[in-house]
């Protein structure tokens, strides 16, 4: 189930019409096939390490692996408006 915040934040993204959001798929972080979404990457890391300590507070939580991982596999999400 998708954390509130993060929902939350992507739906503001698309109705203030914020071009881009990236995302990282969590299989990289926890192998729990949610999604992250965040305006950047730094608001990105903010969002998996929550995501971590919420859902799986038994998970090595290394800040620095989570920040290389968000680095090197986060992707862009393009929103238009319709």
């Amino acid at each position: 189930m998708p954390d509130p915040m993060e929902e939350a934040e992507s739906m503001q993204a698309v109705q203030t019409r914020e071009a881009t959001i990236r995302a990282v798929l969590c299989a990289s972080l926890c192998n729990c096939r949610h999604t992250l979404r965040a305006s950047g990457d730094e608001r990105l890391v903010e969002v998996a390490l929550e995501h971590l300590r919420r859902n799986h507070p038994a998970a090595p939580l290394v800040e620095d692996r989570v920040r290389r991982i968000v680095l090197s596999r986060a992707y862009d999400i393009d929103y238009t408006a319709v």
